[in-house]
């Protein structure tokens, strides 16, 4: 019986350490790394060569913690330099993601080396970077009222028709005031 409830006790404090562990600090053990990644735990699969999102049922969003293959059509991507994909739940968590990579990631802008969004008509991926935003329609995503992506300025007329919009962006434009106007603070 006390071996039962040293093994038990064993067992909780294994669980408890592994629940203490920095993020990052099981891939790093699985690269073979002796200092963990910084950051939260990168998707499974890369993006596909043509930029189709690969995204598994286990892959949570960096930001929020959903798992974007439940809602596949509202999902984004990035890659880092260092080769790793996460994959977002939606286009407002890439963008906050990009905007403030260090508290997000644990990385620098400069190590970001693609994005991805996907065309709100055709989810066709798109390069986030020269996409068309449109913030401020009737669209709902998984976090509430949604970005959305599209790639040409015609699609952008056609989207404004079917469900309004307030503000149309490229990625370029995203400044403070603009940031201050999708995002505005609580």
């Amino acid at each position: 019986m006390r071996s039962a409830a040293i093994k038990w006790m064993g067992m909780v404090w294994a669980a408890v350490l592994l629940a203490c562990m920095p993020a990052g600090a099981d891939q790093a053990a699985a690269d073979g790394q002796t200092k963990p990644r910084k950051g939260p735990a990168a998707a499974l699969q890369p993006l596909a060569g043509d930029g189709r999102l690969q995204i598994s049922g286990q892959d949570r969003c960096p930001l929020c913690g959903m798992f974007p293959a439940k809602r596949p059509r509202s999902a984004a991507a990035m890659v880092l330099s260092d080769g790793r994909t996460f994959y977002f739940c939606s286009n407002g968590c890439l963008l906050r993601a990009w905007r403030t990579p260090s508290v997000y990631l644990g990385v620098s802008r400069a190590s970001i080396r693609r994005m991805v969004a996907l065309d709100y008509f055709s989810g066709a991926p798109l390069d986030a970077a020269s996409a068309w935003w449109v913030a401020g329609s009737d669209v709902i995503g998984p976090m509430g009222p949604a970005l959305v992506t599209l790639q040409a300025p015609s699609d952008v007329e056609q989207f404004k028709a079917r469900h309004g919009a307030k503000t149309v962006f490229q990625f370029d434009q995203v400044d403070d005031a603009l940031w201050s106007t999708l995002f505005p603070s609580k």
